[in-house]
This record gives structure tokens, sequence and C-alpha cells, in this order.
């Protein structure tokens, strides 16, 4: 008999990611379970829940993957299932990024969200939660509950993904990337395919951020300007230019992005500078 994981109809957050860790970290058994959707209330079939070891009931059913009959606003169905991932490999007990997915899923299930600053602005329409992304699959495809599970696991893993890549962008600059000062404010730079990279290290209020690719030789240099001090990477694309111009080089026109090299364009030629020849340029660059 294969396995079944079952979960209400017209999921939420919850039960959709509580659905996606069993597939995807529950073991090759957990991999292909068939999902079945119930009313909220009731078990599949009308079974014991957990009483089959072959079925598995979250967000629903009132057992051990189900937080209703619980007033602990630190649980939910996705907390749950972690918890019995963790117990079953020491690895999952250490893979901060899908900690910190689901502990974002639970600040849904709880309704913290609403005291977000950001919470009553246009762009939240693109969060993935009840009231943003899942309610308009709702309506597009009422009780649709295998179309919105369809559309919700590729999300899901694209989030993992995103957040995987931010963790590792974290201890790059911890860790290994190079600081530096720049005529407008901090600067750092890395070699690294690490896609979250430079969005984490802005964040983090680097004004100067450079990457160089240590497969493909790429390079980008991105700027943000923080207060009152103007940014504009023309001198910048100027000497590189200058220094190595076999190279194929792209200043955005707002001035604030310089590209060498792209997926988008596999035609550009990657620089032979070093990323510290780079680093030595934006150090010594008179604005």
């Amino acid at each position: 008999m294969g396995k079944t994981i079952v979960t209400h109809m017209n999921p939420d957050l919850d039960a959709l990611t509580a659905v996606w860790l069993l597939r995807r970290f529950g073991g090759e058994d957990w991999r292909e379970a068939v999902v079945k959707f119930i009313p909220a209330g009731q078990t599949y079939k009308g079974e014991k829940v957990d009483s089959n070891p072959d079925v598995l009931h979250v967000d629903v059913g009132l057992g051990r993957f189900d937080h209703h009959q619980r007033a602990d606003e630190k649980v939910c169905a996705a907390t749950l299932v972690l918890d019995y991932l963790i117990k079953k490999s020491k690895q999952f007990a250490e893979n901060e990024a899908l900690k910190r997915l689901v502990a974002v899923v639970l600040a849904f299930d709880w309704a913290k969200h609403y005291r977000w600053p950001e919470i009553k602005e246009d762009r939240t329409a693109f969060f993935f939660f009840e009231h943003g992304i899942i309610e308009g699959w709702q309506q597009l495809y009422r009780n649709q509950s295998e179309k919105h599970l369809e559309l919700a696991l590729p999300v899901l893993d694209g989030i993992y993904e995103n957040l995987k890549s931010k963790v590792e962008a974290e201890r790059l600059i911890q860790e290994k990337a190079v600081k530096f000062k720049t005529p407008w404010g901090k600067g750092i730079g890395a070699e690294t395919d690490i896609f979250g990279f430079l969005a984490v290290a802005q964040a983090q209020g680097y004004a100067v951020v450079v990457s160089k690719s240590p497969k493909f030789g790429y390079v980008r240099i991105h700027a943000y300007e923080f207060g009152k001090i103007k940014i504009d990477l023309s001198p910048v694309w100027e000497v590189l230019k200058q220094k190595d111009p076999a190279a194929t080089w792209f200043l955005h026109a707002g001035k604030k992005l310089l590209l060498n090299g792209s997926r988008a364009n596999p035609e550009m030629i990657p620089t032979k500078l070093s990323l510290g020849e780079i680093i030595e340029v934006l150090k010594n660059i008179h604005d």
C-alpha cells in the first residue's frame, strides 16, 4: 500500500507547507504520497487519526500533526512536521533555511503578520499566504484543492532555494567576503555564485557590492544609495574599460549597476581582472 497524506480542503499556507515538508523531506516512501483533501473536523475514511502508519493527517484530524486542539502560538502543522523530521535526522536540526521557512509560516498561521508595518502595502499581494496569492488561487480555482497544491509545491521549492541562498550569503559576508571603503560608503566583494549575495549585502548596509563568478568569471557591481550620497559608477566603468578593453562592460542607464558577463547574454566576454584588482579600482576611484 502506498503512503497517503491527508489535509483539509482549500488548504492554507500551513497545510500546504506541512504537505510539502513530508513530500520533499519525509523520505522515499513519502515522496510520491497521494494527497487527499477532507472537510475540516473529519478524518480520512472516518478512521481514527494516526492509527494507520501509511496515512498521515496534517493540519486536520486533531492528531500528531494538527494544532487546532492546542492554544499554543508556538506550533502549527508545519512546525509539528519539522519537529518530526528533526527527530528522524540531525540534518534537519542544522538546516537553517528550513527552520526559517517554517518560522514564517508559523507567523502567518497565527496572524502575526497583521502587526508587520508593510502589511498595508499593495506589495503584500505578492506574499504567499492566505490573503495573498493563495486567496487568489481560491478565487480562480474554487474548491479545487488539488490545483492549489499543484501550484503551491513549486512555489515552496523556490522559497526554500532563496532562503538557502540567503543563509549561505550571510555566512559568506561574515566569514570570507572582502570588506573595503569606497567614496560612497562601505564596500564588499566576494568570489561567489551565491545568487543572494548582492541583495543580502545591500540589505546589510553595503553601498557597493561586487561579485565575481568563480565558474564563469562574470562580474557584477551593484551600488545602493544610503542617505544623501549620490552614486555614479561611470568613472569605474571608464577605468575598467581601460584596464581590460577586451572584456564586455555594460553600465546600466541608472549608473548604479555595472556588469561584465551575464546569463542573459552568453556572448559577453568575461574580464581577466581579478576580484582584488576590481576592488582596488573601487577603493581608489574619484567620484
